[in-house]
């Protein structure tokens, strides 16, 4: 029997310099400028990543696009959700869900938490360990 632990979701939290509409523009409008290119299915040719608020996300490489997730939830006031499959395949499809809340100092507390991890699925989840690291990354791009 898996131990239910190993498949809790993945919390990762930075607080940043800026309103809660600014946080969530810099996490989603500008998300293809904090991304490392590390993580994407091309380092070399990433240029960006398109969020439609109404459908996909994509990677984008040159003319190629990775679809790797789909907004599920669009809330500039406070909240982005999505399914995602970046590495493992959509019908196996986890959820990221980020929220943006007011700090002290008119900072913003960023919440990511990735759920939805299966039994079985804990070697997979043990590959997204990244997530405070990325975090970290897209807090310098809007401070």
């Amino acid at each position: 029997m898996p131990d239910d632990s190993q498949l809790a979701p993945i919390v990762a939290e930075v607080i940043v310099p800026v309103t809660p509409t600014e946080a969530f523009v810099g996490f989603t409008a500008q998300m293809g400028e904090w991304w490392d290119p590390a993580v994407t299915p091309e380092p070399a040719t990433y240029s960006g990543i398109a969020i439609d608020p109404d459908g996909p996300v994509e990677m984008l490489h040159g003319d190629e696009h990775f679809p790797w997730g789909r907004v599920m939830e669009w809330d500039p006031i406070g909240r982005y959700t999505q399914e995602f499959w970046l590495g493992h395949p959509e019908d196996e499809a986890t959820v990221l869900d980020v929220r943006f809340t007011e700090a002290e100092g008119g900072a913003t507390l960023v919440r990511l938490v990735h759920s939805g991890w299966l039994p079985g699925t804990e070697d997979l989840r043990a590959g997204y360990a990244d997530w405070q690291r990325l975090l970290d990354r897209y807090a310098a791009h809007v401070s």
